[in-house]
């Protein structure tokens, strides 16, 4: 449920605005305001910016980002309950470029194998969400040898709770998969439960986790996942 709001915010109103009126008209100039009412970028708004260029830089270079500076945006911008909008959230894909709280995924140890480093671009490996209502499709995308060898894992996903706010939990139950080679595309028999938390989003940057083992252990409870819109970090990825 929404945070309550305290009285003592509503107050502050007050006194402010008479401040306002005690203001030479000349500072209420735009470009003229006193340092105290001008805009400046929130914590939780810089904390994204930072994290966002830390981690679509190290995903270009191949290389592993600064793990402590990682570590503590991902805590920092997940404890502060930013409002959900679904509307926000299944936009295309979005690139997994750091996972930290278990054990690296069985998927991403695939996707950044030594062989992967031939490759003339990283391997793209993420999630696409299609929202109606209160849940909807999930499609799991994984490249091995780029779009020339990738697989997938696909299902039905469904909101737990009214929350407005994350984090926001949902249920998930993948009902099928493929590996795709060159043009041949071929069944994979996966299916199963999954639990995910969505601890933070913006049209930057998410932050998920997986509260339950993923069926056939693709990967283990208590992963953390950061997302990035293919657009940002992969500009040239066409869907195969």
């Amino acid at each position: 449920s929404p945070p309550i709001r305290s009285m003592g915010c509503l107050c502050m109103l007050r006194p402010a605005s008479a401040l306002l009126l005690l203001l030479p008209a000349t500072s209420l100039r735009v470009g003229g305001l006193p340092k105290l009412f001008q805009r400046t970028a929130s914590p939780v708004t810089a904390r994204e910016a930072a994290l966002v260029s830390l981690l679509s830089d190290a995903f270009s270079a191949r290389e592993p980002p600064n793990e402590a500076a990682a570590v503590a945006a991902v805590r920092d911008l997940s404890s502060a309950c930013v409002p959900f909008d679904a509307a926000r959230f299944g936009d295309g894909l979005w690139i997994t470029v750091y996972t930290c709280g278990a054990e690296t995924p069985r998927w991403q140890r695939l996707a950044q194998s030594r062989a992967s480093r031939l490759l003339p671009s990283p391997n793209v490996a993420g999630q696409r969400y299609s929202f109606s209502d209160n849940g909807g499709r999930v499609l799991n995308y994984a490249e091995l040898v780029g779009a020339a060898l990738h697989i997938t894992a696909g299902g039905a996903f469904e909101a737990v709770d009214a929350a407005q706010r994350c984090p926001k939990d949902f249920s998930v139950q993948i009902d099928g998969g493929t590996v795709c080679v060159g043009g041949l595309t071929l069944a994979l028999p996966i299916s199963g439960p999954g639990y995910l938390r969505v601890l933070y989003t913006s049209p930057a940057i998410r932050i998920l986790t997986s509260l339950t083992r993923s069926p056939d252990r693709w990967e283990d409870a208590g992963l953390v996942a950061v997302q990035l819109p293919a657009e940002r970090v992969a500009p040239d990825w066409v869907a195969p």
